[in-house]
Order: structure tokens, then C-alpha cells, then sequence
């Protein structure tokens, strides 16, 4: 088992927030209903089927960073990521 999956599974201390989300990949993007997160990860409502890829960045509104992702598990249109914690970035592309 990987150190992320691992990570996500032990991360136990979750805030239940609803807000809503933007995934981005590529040049797409897809709306999301962010359930759940902590440090390490989060948990999605994706508002399609569409197929995602492994890594995306996620944006949540009214936050001024955007997360590297990485997929750990779909059920349907939920899905629960981890962060890849060196990569986060404000939307305008630099650094935190």
C-alpha cells in the first residue's frame, strides 16, 4: 500500500464543510461539492460521470489555494482525494 493511500486512511480529523469546488485538468474543468476535509485529503460529489484522471488540482471556493489531488478511491460520482501537500499554489500560479 502506497504512503498516500496510507496517509488518507489514518487522516482522521475531518471538518464537514459543503462548499462547492472546481476540479481542473488538462484544459477541462468539472463542479464539485466539497463534503469533507483535513490536511492530508478530502472527500468530492463530482456533478458528472465524467471520467477523471488519477492527479487534478482542486479549487474551493472562497480559498485562496489551489491543491494538487490525487485520486485514492470513486464510488460513482464521490471520490476521495489526498493532497499532494508540496504542490499547492494560489490560482494565479505561484507558490504558497
Amino acid at each position: 500500500m502506497s504512503a498516500t493511500i496510507i496517509r488518507y486512511k489514518t487522516d482522521s480529523q475531518r471538518t464537514v464543510l459543503m462548499k462547492r469546488g472546481t476540479i481542473f485538468y488538462r484544459n477541462a474543468s468539472v463542479g464539485c461539492l466539497v463534503l469533507n476535509i483535513s490536511t492530508g485529503g478530502a472527500g468530492l460529489a463530482v456533478e458528472s460521470d465524467a471520467a477523471l484522471p488519477f492527479a487534478f488540482d482542486l479549487e474551493i471556493e472562497s480559498e485562496p489555494i489551489r491543491r494538487h489531488c490525487i485520486l485514492t478511491w470513486r464510488l460513482e460520482r464521490r471520490l476521495g482525494v489526498t493532497f499532494e501537500l508540496d504542490r499547492m499554489q494560489h490560482p494565479e500560479g505561484g507558490p504558497i
